[in-house]
């Protein structure tokens, strides 16, 4: 996996974007990080009730969020994300995305949604793409 990062400190010197992972599975969770930290600068949470406190805390560019979560879904935490903060950039994942699940997404504010297992190079030229001026 070769990831070329817009924006970060191996790529010209600038400053990492954040990046706030939000899954209930651990493993998925840490998996992410793995694969993004050199792009990003990361934070996670585990539910959407600690999403929604990281967002103020963190103040990440880009939220990376599982559809299905126990307590607030991703597709209710999409919904409060875009209401509080709408240039916030939100990417919905899951492992049983369907044409109408990314449908319903998108329009409660997702900017893209990707199925699980992630492609982490198409992922991070999604993200790139949305972050650049």
């Amino acid at each position: 996996m070769i990831l070329q990062c817009f924006g970060s400190k191996i790529m010209g010197g600038k400053e990492k974007y954040k990046l706030l992972i939000v899954d209930d599975n651990q493993k998925n969770c840490q998996v992410a990080k793995r694969c993004m930290e050199d792009c990003y600068e990361i934070e996670i949470a585990f539910d959407g009730e600690e999403a929604l406190s990281q967002i103020n805390r963190f103040n990440p560019a880009v939220v990376l969020l599982d559809i299905r979560m126990p307590k607030i879904t991703g597709d209710d935490l999409v919904k409060i994300i875009k209401a509080g903060k709408p240039e916030i950039i939100v990417i919905m994942v899951s492992a049983h995305l369907t044409p109408e699940l990314s449908k319903d997404c998108m329009q409660n504010g997702a900017s893209a949604c990707f199925n699980k297992p992630i492609d982490f190079d198409l992922l991070t030229e999604t993200i790139d793409k949305f972050l650049k001026p």
